[in-house]
């Protein structure tokens, strides 16, 4: 359909230039590019836009968190340890509510199309593959807070001489942007990857 067409042009559009906007990593705003290209390319198939659509809200809510963490929250706590709290909690929620879109992207295309195009409730062979990467970026999301725990033990009534062998744990804080940008990429690639299945498999239906 036309409308969720632009609806998916738009909000891709929209994310790009938000995730520019707050100087994020290379790898969101290089996804985020793609996302463009991907609804442009699926202008014909419905199925494969909501898809896309499903990503690029995600982006917009996290272009907006990054806003308000370095505006609003970094500046207010000037803490490191209640900083990161937020940081790592915030992608967490972010990662849960684009694994509950996908999940529920049936009851979301019924909100959009109103039952009016039978291609988005077909399969596409992207989803499965797409379910575990996403969860794989929540479980990143939650590890990365759960070492920031681990890291400040002291802050949570643990004697210093046990906490200050866990000061050095720091793998999911170093590797954060590494241990999320792949799966992202790869969930770039799923979703061209679904794109051309379903193009070769059958005519599109609007």
């Amino acid at each position: 359909m036309k409308s969720l067409f632009k609806l998916a042009f738009s909000t891709s559009v929209a994310a790009a230039v938000l995730v520019t906007m707050v100087s994020a990593p290379f790898v969101e705003i290089t996804m985020s590019l793609a996302l463009v290209l991907l609804v442009f390319l699926s202008k014909n198939d419905a199925n494969s836009q909501l898809l896309t659509l499903c990503f690029a809200v995600v982006f917009i809510l996290s272009s907006v968190a990054m806003l308000v963490l370095e505006t609003l929250i970094y500046p207010a706590v000037d803490d490191y340890f209640i900083g990161n709290i937020f940081a790592f909690s915030i992608c967490l929620l972010l990662s849960l509510l684009l694994l509950f879109l996908l999940r529920h992207r049936m009851t979301v295309a019924v909100l959009l199309t109103r039952g009016k195009s039978a291609s988005v409730f077909e399969k596409n062979y992207a989803e499965g593959p797409l379910y575990f990467l996403v969860i794989i970026l929540a479980s990143v999301d939650f590890l990365a807070l759960m070492e920031n725990f681990l890291r400040n033990l002291e802050r949570l009534g643990v004697s210093e001489e046990t906490a200050k062998v866990f000061w050095e744990v720091t793998f999911f804080y170093d590797y954060f942007e590494y241990l999320k940008g792949v799966p992202m990429l790869l969930c770039v690639t799923l979703l061209y990857v679904g794109l051309v299945v379903r193009t070769k498999r059958q005519p599109i239906q609007n």
